[in-house]
């Protein structure tokens, strides 16, 4: 069995875990990764020196590696919008990378590196401090400039733009745009390591991004220097961030067994495919062709072509939040054909015996509760291979990519029962936190603290981290056993265990089990 040496992007499940689950289910590769005390928490960086130095000590073991360049130069996902680093001291660990490629020759270096973000809202959560009043003035004065330098201003467009800078203290936009203009010489910077042969490939998700904006300018950089070198076969640029460590790993998976799948494509809306999601800069059909070619495979025109199938639920007049499900109106429902889509799984796994992955991705961070109630109703939680319904529509769509390639190589696992199970309890997990939870459970949370004032904040729970875990774990029992009668596959689906990370809800990790057949 070969090795994979993986530094995630962060300490979360997503990142850390989900990539390590996956490999649970081949045969053939197992992750090594850094202990998860190293991997630091939210804004405290992770510690990178001793990462490194845990890198050199297992390289030459690994035969390939997915290296997270967030993580190693400012210390994660959250450190590459806050770090205070310097040039010198990411020029520094740049260079590791190419000693760690004359240590380990051998090793096949599959590197992921983000185009930072900014975000459309006040909240300094996962950003600086100043995020809190100024980040949507902020990211509407990026957007505005970048449509204003292609032209495409409209004249209370660029009247705005005046406006919005005196708005912004000074010395928080300085701040931004100086960290901003760093991260984008390391983005080119990975691209030279990319040409010089020490990275084989190199993804560069774009973490909640949009048409416009500063990631968008920092994009026709990238390619521009992409195009410079040619390496355009070898980098890959879409929207994601937090998936991509399992599309990594599927990406892997597919070339140790020689293999490149192909995926028919179903929509629940025949214009779905143009729709742009929430936090995403292209249509919804260009990003998943994108995460599936990421991942080592293609598309297929039909499905008698295909080795598995991806269905596909969402609107085709754009995303709406989770947690404001209830407001959909006609024109956003009439917009798709949701028992057409399930009616057409059923059909597909009849007649082609063959994987199929469900990604829920009508809503943004949850599931589509009427869709899902009408799925369970037609038992097909049984029949699919992979499920996602959380946070952006690429986390979701990467992640079920990465699952479904796996289990469509298998024949959904078909005599190896060690595999099958760690495949099904990812996907009683997917359920039980995609729909059950972030679709209801955390949307009664929030709301539950909203109503009690400033009690309780979700995103820093504090001493009140237990009482939450308490209702999370008590609400969502009592909903697989309303939802799914406490059974997926014929087995028992139980919730062993919750647990919060960076102290707040939105954060939450599962620990599901499957028991005996019943």
């Amino acid at each position: 069995m070969k090795k994979v040496l993986y530094v995630p992007l962060d300490d979360r499940d997503c990142n850390y875990d989900f990539p390590y689950q996956l490999s649970l289910m081949t045969d053939c590769l197992s992750i090594l990764r850094p202990e998860r005390a190293l991997m630091g928490s939210l804004k405290r960086a992770a510690e990178r020196e001793r990462i490194w130095d845990w890198i050199f000590s297992h390289a030459e073991e690994c035969s390939y590696a997915i290296l997270s360049v967030d993580t190693l130069l400012y210390g994660n996902l959250i450190g590459s919008r806050i770090h205070e680093e310097g040039m010198e001291s990411c020029e520094e660990r740049m260079r590791r990378f190419s000693e760690l490629r004359r240590r380990a020759p051998g090793l096949k270096i599959h590197a992921l590196h983000l185009v930072a973000r900014a975000a459309a809202y006040n909240s300094a959560q996962e950003d600086p401090d100043y995020w809190a009043d100024y980040g949507y003035l902020i990211w509407r004065y990026g957007y505005l400039l970048d449509k204003l330098e292609r032209g495409e201003a409209a004249e209370e467009e660029r009247a705005e733009l005046p406006l919005l800078k005196g708005k912004i203290p000074e010395r928080y936009l300085e701040d931004f745009l100086r960290r901003r203009k760093l991260d984008l010489s390391m983005n080119l910077r990975s691209i030279c390591l990319l040409r010089d042969g020490v990275f084989d490939t190199l993804t560069i998700p774009k973490d909640d991004t949009a048409e416009y904006g500063y990631a968008a300018s920092d994009q026709k950089l990238i390619q521009e220097k992409l195009r410079e070198e040619r390496l355009f076969d070898r980098a890959y640029i879409y929207p994601g961030a937090d998936e991509a460590g399992s599309v990594l790993f599927a990406r892997i998976f597919n070339l140790e067994v020689g293999w490149t799948p192909s995926v028919y494509l179903r929509f629940s809306s025949l214009s779905a495919a143009a729709m742009i999601p929430k936090y995403e800069d292209r249509a919804l059909g260009e990003s998943i062709r994108w995460q599936l070619l990421s991942a080592g495979a293609l598309t297929a025109d039909a499905a008698s072509d295909s080795d598995c199938m991806l269905a596909i639920h969402a609107s085709g007049v754009g995303q709406l939040e989770a947690m404001e499900q209830e407001k959909a109106d006609l024109r956003f429902r009439n917009s798709m054909n949701p028992l057409e889509l399930l009616r057409y799984i059923e059909y597909y796994k009849k007649r082609y015996q063959r994987a199929v992955g469900l990604s829920d991705v009508a809503m943004a961070n949850g599931a589509d509760n009427l869709f899902m109630d009408l799925m369970v109703k037609m038992g097909l939680q049984d029949r699919i291979s992979a499920y996602a319904g959380w946070n952006t529509a690429e986390n979701s769509n990467g992640t079920v990519i990465a699952q479904l390639l796996i289990a469509a190589y298998y024949r959904d696992f078909s005599g190896m029962k060690r595999q099958k199970e760690v495949s099904d309890c990812f996907l009683g997990r997917a359920l039980t936190a995609d729909w059950l939870c972030q679709a209801n459970v955390l949307r009664d949370f929030v709301e539950k603290c909203r109503g009690e004032g400033e009690r309780v904040d979700p995103y820093h729970l504090g001493e009140n981290a237990a009482e939450a875990r308490e209702y999370f774990l008590e609400r969502l029992r009592a909903l697989l056993m309303e939802k799914l009668s406490g059974m997926l596959k014929g087995k028992k689906l139980s919730l062993r265990d919750l647990r919060f990370h960076w102290d707040g809800a939105w954060y939450f990790s599962l620990d599901c089990g499957l028991g005996e057949e019943d």
